[in-house]
Order: C-alpha cells, then sequence, then structure tokens
C-alpha cells in the first residue's frame, strides 16, 4: 500500500483552508483512503513536516494550502533529501531522485498560480483525487540565493516564480490585508496602489547576454506561467523544459504599467518591445535601494539574488 502524508496549512487562505479541510476528509472517507494527515502550526512549519515525512520513508505527500505552503513542502523535501543522501538536490543521481516522494497539490489561497500552471482544477475535491490517482510529472524547481529579513545570506527552491520590485511589494500588502472571497481584488488593489506610489530602484542584471542596467520597475524569474493571482507575464514559460524565463520591466513608470495592466492578465505584454524577456539558466540581479523580494507568493526578504532552474527536480501529481 502508497504511504500517504497530507501536510495542511489551516491557516492558509485566512483561515478558510481550517473550514475547507472537511471537504478534504470526506473525500478521503468516500474513497477509502488511508493517510497520515499533519498541520502546520506556524509560518515555515510545513518545511519542517515536510522534511520529517521522507526522513520516514513516504512515498506521497499531498499538500492542502496556497502556493507558499506549496514551496515550503518542496523545501521540506529536499532538506530531506540532503540530509539523506548528504548532497543537494541537483547533484543527485536519477536514481536518488527516484526516492523522492511525488507532490501532489491541493490549492487554497489567494493566489493559486501554480495550479493554473499544472492544470489542476480549483475545486478541492477534484484536486485531491487528482493527488491520489493522477499521473506523475517530472518538472523543473528554481534555486535562488537573496538576503533574508535579518540582513543574512540565505537560499530557497521554488516551483513557481521568483519576482522582486513592485510585486513584492503588492506581495506583502496583499498578505497583510483582510483576506476576503474577493481573493483577486486584493491582489489588484495592492498592485494599484504600489503602482502610483512606489519609487523605483536602479538595477543590473547578469546573465547569458551579459549586464543590462536601468530604472528596475520589476523582475520576474518564471517557472511556471502566472503569478499575482492570474497575471501572465511570461506565458511561453514551460515548467518542464530546463529553464527559468526572466522578464525585466526596464525604466517603466508606474503609469505605464498601469495602462498595461490588461496586457498582465492576457498575456500580451510579451509584445511590449520595452520589456525584456528570454530564457535562462542563471541570472543576477542587483537593486539600490535593495527591494523586497517573493517567491510563490511569500515575500522572503530582499534584493541582490542570484537564481537558476534545477532540471527535473521532482515529480508532481496531475490530470
Amino acid at each position: 500500500m502508497e504511504k500517504i502524508s497530507l501536510i495542511v496549512n489551516p491557516a492558509a487562505a485566512g483561515g478558510a483552508a481550517q473550514k475547507e479541510y472537511k471537504k478534504i476528509k470526506e473525500t478521503l472517507e468516500e474513497e477509502k483512503i488511508v493517510v497520515t494527515t499533519l498541520f502546520s502550526e506556524y509560518a515555515g512549519h510545513s518545511i519542517a513536516i515536510a522534511k520529517k515525512v521522507f526522513l520516514e520513508g513516504f512515498s506521497k505527500v499531498i499538500s492542502f494550502g496556497g502556493d507558499g505552503t506549496h514551496n515550503e513542502v518542496l523545501n521540506g523535501i529536499f532538506q530531506g533529501a540532503k540530509e539523506k543522501f548528504k548532497k543537494v538536490i541537483e547533484e543527485l543521481s536519477d536514481t536518488e531522485k527516484s526516492k523522492l516522494p511525488s507532490l501532489g497539490l491541493v490549492s487554497i489561497g489567494s493566489g493559486n498560480d501554480l495550479r493554473k500552471t499544472l492544470k489542476i482544477p480549483k475545486d478541492i475535491k477534484e484536486a485531491l483525487k487528482i493527488a491520489i490517482y493522477g499521473k506523475e510529472r517530472l518538472i523543473d524547481a528554481g534555486y535562488f540565493e537573496f538576503k533574508n529579513f535579518e540582513g543574512k545570506d540565505d537560499s530557497r527552491y521554488f516551483l513557481n516564480v521568483l519576482s522582486g520590485g513592485f510585486s513584492g511589494t503588492v506581495t506583502m500588502k496583499a498578505n497583510q490585508a483582510k483576506k476576503t472571497i474577493f481573493k483577486n481584488v486584493i491582489y489588484l488593489n495592492a498592485l494599484l496602489k504600489t503602482l502610483l506610489f512606489s519609487g523605483i530602484p536602479d538595477g543590473f542584471l547578469l546573465n547569458e547576454d551579459g549586464r543590462i542596467d536601468g530604472k528596475f520597475f520589476e523582475f520576474d524569474v518564471s517557472n511556471g506561467k502566472y503569478f499575482g493571482g492570474g497575471m501572465m507575464v511570461s506565458p511561453n514559460s514551460e515548467i518542464d523544459d530546463g529553464n527559468l524565463d526572466v522578464s525585466l520591466f526596464r525604466d517603466y513608470t508606474g503609469i505605464e504599467v498601469l495602462f498595461k495592466i490588461k496586457k498582465l492578465y492576457n498575456g500580451t505584454i510579451i509584445k511590449e518591445k520595452k520589456l525584456y524577456h528570454r530564457k535562462t539558466k542563471e541570472v543576477y540581479i542587483e537593486c539600490t535601494p535593495k527591494t523586497l523580494v517573493e517567491v510563490d507568493g511569500e515575500v522572503v526578504g530582499y534584493t541582490p539574488i542570484k537564481a537558476k532552474v534545477i532540471k527535473n527536480a521532482i515529480n508532481v501529481i496531475v490530470i
């Protein structure tokens, strides 16, 4: 029998996950599926839980929460792998990677951008059934180094997107706002305030094209297609192509971006000549003054950042 762990973040979606968990229980009972359920109790707890269940030999880990919860579970699995194999994930052999648990995703929260890329339904019961019965898909992950809020060097893996500039500020404001059923409105409201009232830092970017300087209104390093509750700055991004997609809003003003919000949501922003966009294996970005950085919907620290792709990082469960 498959050994399955379910990691629940009851605080996701402003606490709505705790109420919606009954749908998870009902589905497990209906399907007669036995899982070991563990609840996170504080920010970062899902990392420790996922590490523990990996080391205990679970073959599948199902994450119930927002994109930030899924990110924590991924990082916990990779921390467990590092402890077990004495190597970071990018150094593992295919045989060692095959011993990682597959990752099932049941999403609830303000963003839910990863599930859109993977075409996992919004409906909790349907998403759980996919996590139980679906097929494995080997996807890439990103890895990046940054400065945490204590000013110390830190690092993290990500599934969907790493971004900074106005998006970091937007995410901070959205996460601090009172959660309502109008989840995407929270993002849009925070976005508008940031567009109109935030300063723009000087920055430079280093990658295969060399050095790019300018006023960095926003940068995005994408593994998936969506961020910020449905915005699509990298519509051509593929989560399993061995690349990250970097997009840079260089020398844009807040007013300019305000009039391009529709393009952000329908993906046509990529046609803008002023937007720098390319696929990359590795990128370094520095801003003065430093800017907030968010990863998979959670603000974690500040620039500078150095990011790279981890090809064929983990199996996720999809339709």
